[in-house]
């Protein structure tokens, strides 16, 4: 299967079977009671690349319908390569939108230490009660330490956090996503091919997280 085909198949599928359980099972009363958004700034990266992820988180978070459905919910974001920076602390969507948008360009940036990212985001979640969810966006694999990701991936499943991934997957495609759901999340992965497209992509992954869907079509923002 081609790339581009295997993201396509890879949203439908997910797609459907999470209308199928909508149908079937009921949907959870509230959204994540904390959620960490970690966002890959590797050397990967370049910086009209990273702009256009900034860009995407900050408008999912003021979106109306993503307001609604975290409107109980507590936000943090961290970005990370080699150093995982915590760039918005723990405030509501729109809050932590408002602190991201200020956050000024970075210079050079490092190795992909996706362990060092889920570690800090334990960190943010120690003593926490709830439900509780460790997002992560990147487009490569962990570079730097493994040990480190086995150990935090280890304790995020002792202490019932969920890591959901979101995979830009460029060259690597199917193996990088299999990677994702073997070694870093607990919970799904979702494809995206091409930048341009991390929006939806995002938007779609944080309405299965909170709320056991994808966003109906007419929830969707023009561009």
């Amino acid at each position: 299967m081609t790339k581009a085909g295997f993201g396509k198949a890879q949203r439908r599928a997910v797609r459907l079977l999470a209308i199928l359980l909508s149908c079937l099972l009921p949907l959870p009363a509230a959204a994540a009671d904390w959620l960490v958004l970690l966002v890959d700034r590797s050397n990967s990266i370049d910086a009209e690349e990273l702009r256009l992820q900034r860009e995407a988180y900050i408008r999912l978070l003021n979106d109306e319908w993503v307001v609604a459905a975290l409107q109980n919910t507590q936000v943090a974001i961290v970005e990370f390569d080699t150093r995982a920076q915590v760039v918005a602390h723990w405030d509501s969507a729109q809050g932590a939108a408002a602190r991201y948008s200020r956050l000024s360009p970075d210079g050079l940036r490092g190795q992909t230490a996706i362990g060092n990212a889920v570690d800090r985001a334990l960190q943010l979640l120690a003593g926490k009660q709830g439900r509780m969810i460790i997002d992560i966006s990147a487009d490569g694999r962990e570079n730097r330490d493994e040990r480190l990701l086995v150990k935090a991936r280890r304790k995020a499943t002792e202490r019932a956090i969920t890591i959901n991934g979101l995979v830009i997957t460029d060259e690597e495609g199917p193996e990088l996503m299999d990677y994702f759901n073997r070694e870093v999340a607990t919970g799904f992965v979702l494809p995206v091919e091409r930048r341009e497209d991390f929006y939806e992509a995002l938007r779609d992954k944080l309405f299965l997280e909170i709320a056991g869907t994808p966003p109906p079509e007419t929830q969707k923002v023009p561009r």
